[in-house]
């Protein structure tokens, strides 16, 4: 029997370069800032449009 379930949140989004007011010049700029300023915990609603799946699996704990 499973010990825990694993939920899996997938977004994906098309950064507007304008919104990170400089701080940011690339992709992977901009996904850091978003993921240490922009936590989709803390503004869930800034990311609601862009979740595309949702999963849920039964997951045993490794001994």
């Amino acid at each position: 029997m499973a010990d825990i379930i694993r939920v899996t949140v997938v977004f994906e989004y098309e950064p507007i370069a304008e919104n990170y007011g400089g701080h940011a010049h690339s992709l992977e700029a901009m996904a850091k800032l978003d993921e240490d300023v922009n936590n989709w915990v803390d503004y869930p609603d800034a990311y609601e449009d862009d979740l595309v799946s949702v999963t849920y699996e039964a997951v045993s704990r490794a001994a």
